[in-house]
């Protein structure tokens, strides 16, 4: 913890908590907006998730602002102790070290704690939402009510936790084959705490959102953006370094090609319908491309560069000398690299039981989400320490994943055609994160 601390803590000392880019900005302007008493307002058309606006409008109302980033790299220290505690109870406690080390060095993890994103409060819910699921089975149904209300707070922060719910479930109640009827006389209780504590967290946005916005709204209204700029006549879009969109003229120069938007004079609910409609009624205009985009979304959600390579490259991170900048880069990218590959063998290997239907639930969520969606390297940042869980597991006992894999043909075949997929996804950007030399 110590060790994950310094990490993060150290870009704030030598660089300060100034600057924005992109969606930061825009977290900014909206939180300034809330402040002067306009609530949360449409960016464009589209309706953000009101949870890290309004956090951060606090910090701005005591005139704090700088400190929500300190909050940030305390919850990101805090993901250390959570992913040892789950690690613990989910493979053994040499494991567990393991894990910690392997969070609290994480240079994308511990770079996004410096940011105005979502990642590390978002990514802190998440996980601690998976503990809170491992200690409510253990228990009374009380112990739902904190997995209920960690839930609600995931879906406030980020509109794309809304439909993980049934994944939670899912796993509360596992296992679910001959044991069906045992498992739902245990804990039929906690399944309906969850969801009642659920909903009344997110209902008190949801019906001031719905009756603001012109339409039903859960926690955002940004599909139709989204549908937007994935799903149109210019080529797939992304913002990572080497292969995305870095600033807002780039953007605007792609979206001439595109079909035109919506009226953003629409309430934020009508325009999404808008937007959703229209891209629905690409994607059938177009099946061809859209399934060509599908390995290109993935390649992008899978590139080792990270954001953190974006803001090395771009200079944000000044008086590096070029050696060090080129470790990050190659640090960053090699971690990622180890993640993805070595969660999925161990996943593969190791993946039973509550956590494993979680994880393996999430992780082919978010895959059909970026699929069908959006491809970018910051959307796979809270999924990791997920991940990390079962890379540890592997790098604890290898022997023993080794034995795990050869004892199942399935689990074995599953795990080899996972790699042979993974590979050229990760190898797609990768050099377009180093220099031409590199290349």
């Amino acid at each position: 913890m110590l060790a994950g601390f310094v990490l993060r803590a150290l870009p704030l000392v030598l660089w300060g908590t100034s600057g924005c880019i992109r969606d930061e900005c825009s977290y900014r302007t909206l939180a300034r907006q809330i402040v002067r008493g306009h609530g949360l307002k449409p960016v464009e058309g589209w309706l953000w998730a009101p949870g890290y606006p309004y956090l951060l409008a606090f910090f701005e109302w005591i005139d704090q602002a700088k400190r929500l980033k300190r909050l940030q790299v305390g919850l990101g220290v805090a993901m250390v102790l959570l992913v040892y505690l789950v690690t613990d109870r989910v493979a053994g406690r040499r494991a567990a070290r393991i894990a910690a080390f392997l969070v609290a060095l994480h240079p994308t993890l511990a770079f996004f704690a410096g940011t105005l994103w979502t990642e590390t409060i978002y990514g802190f819910l998440l996980l601690a939402a998976a503990l809170a699921m491992l200690w409510a089975r253990g228990g009374s149904w009380v112990r739902a009510v904190l997995l209920g209300a960690l839930l609600g707070a995931c879906v406030l922060f980020r509109g794309v936790a809304t439909y993980m719910t049934p994944i939670f479930l899912l796993a509360v109640l596992w296992p679910v084959s001959e044991a069906w009827a045992a498992a739902w006389r245990a804990r039929w209780r906690h399944l309906a705490a969850v969801a009642a504590v659920l909903v009344l967290v997110v209902a008190p946005w949801s019906i001031h959102a719905s009756r603001t916005y012109g339409g039903f709204v859960i926690s955002d209204a940004s599909l139709g953006q989204v549908m937007y700029v994935s799903n149109n006549d210019f080529p797939v879009m992304t913002y990572d370094y080497g292969d995305g969109i870095l600033s807002k003229r780039m953007a605007d120069t792609w979206y001439d090609k595109g079909r035109p938007h919506c009226d953003q004079s629409l309430p934020a609910a009508a325009w999404n319908r808008c937007e959703v409609a229209h891209g629905l009624a690409w994607i059938r205009a177009h099946p061809g491309d859209f399934l060509r985009r599908i390995p290109v979304r993935l390649a992008q959600f899978f590139d080792p560069n990270t954001f953190l390579t974006r803001r090395v490259r771009l200079g944000k991170w000044y008086a590096l000398p070029w050696w060090i900048e080129e470790l990050i880069v190659l640090w960053a990218a090699a971690v990622s690299i180890v993640v993805v590959l070595g969660g999925a063998i161990g996943t593969w290997a190791r993946a039973r039981g509550p956590y494993g239907v979680l994880v393996v639930g999430i992780t082919l969520y978010y895959l059909a989400v970026v699929s069908a969606l959006f491809g970018l390297s910051r959307f796979r940042a809270p999924l990791e320490p997920l991940w990390i869980v079962f890379l540890a597991s592997v790098l604890a006992d290898p022997r023993g994943t080794w034995a795990l894999l050869r004892a199942s043909r399935t689990r074995a075949v599953g795990a080899v055609a996972s790699v042979l997929v993974l590979l050229p996804l990760l190898a797609w950007y990768l050099p377009s994160g180093f220099p031409a030399v590199w290349r």
